[in-house]
């Protein structure tokens, strides 16, 4: 497994659905020894050069959105390090217009692996394991939030040395 570098955008809840979901994140990581991290959905990763210019692009893209809805679907596992537990996020127009601004802002293409989620696991788990999470994890999580901002976020290393470079808030 392949550590990422460079900067990635994302959209984080807030409030008593922030609190829930990195409840949950802490829980799992203390039962099964994974890494702990802030709960997001990845809008742009693998963003590179000077955090200064990466910070006034993500202030730039964030004055031309609106504040929008993410809603949180099935509970899923692939067997990817990054996707090894998480909720599929509905492919909402808002969402999928936001993604494709900022791929063009920051000179993105198409991204053919974009899926949007929300993970609750990072790790290498057996399936057999992530299977008896997914039935076993019960969760009173609101299945909608409101994403307000952007979070432009260092993510060079491992989820322990992630910072927050630039919180933008969205349009009104």
């Amino acid at each position: 497994m392949t550590m990422p570098t460079g900067c990635s955008i994302w959209l984080m809840p807030t409030g008593r659905t922030f609190e829930e979901l990195s409840g949950i994140i802490s829980r799992l990581s203390d039962q099964y020894t994974t890494p702990r991290f802030p709960p997001h959905v990845t809008l742009v990763e693998g963003l590179t050069g000077e955090e200064q210019d990466l910070s006034s692009r993500t202030m730039r893209l964030a004055s031309h959105i609106r504040p929008f809805q993410i809603t949180l679907t099935t509970l899923d596992y692939l067997d990817e390090y990054f996707r090894c537990l998480f909720f599929h996020v509905e492919e909402s127009p808002a969402l999928l217009e936001t993604a494709q601004a900022a791929r063009k802002l920051f000179h993105q293409g198409r991204d053919s692996r974009f899926m949007p989620h929300l993970s609750l696991m990072y790790g290498d788990l057996d399936p057999a394991t992530k299977r008896q999470i997914v039935h076993s994890l019960s969760t009173n999580v609101k299945p909608t939030f409101l994403v307000e901002s952007l979070h432009l976020y260092s993510i060079s290393g491992g989820p322990e040395d992630w910072r927050l470079v630039q919180e933008a808030a969205m349009q009104e």
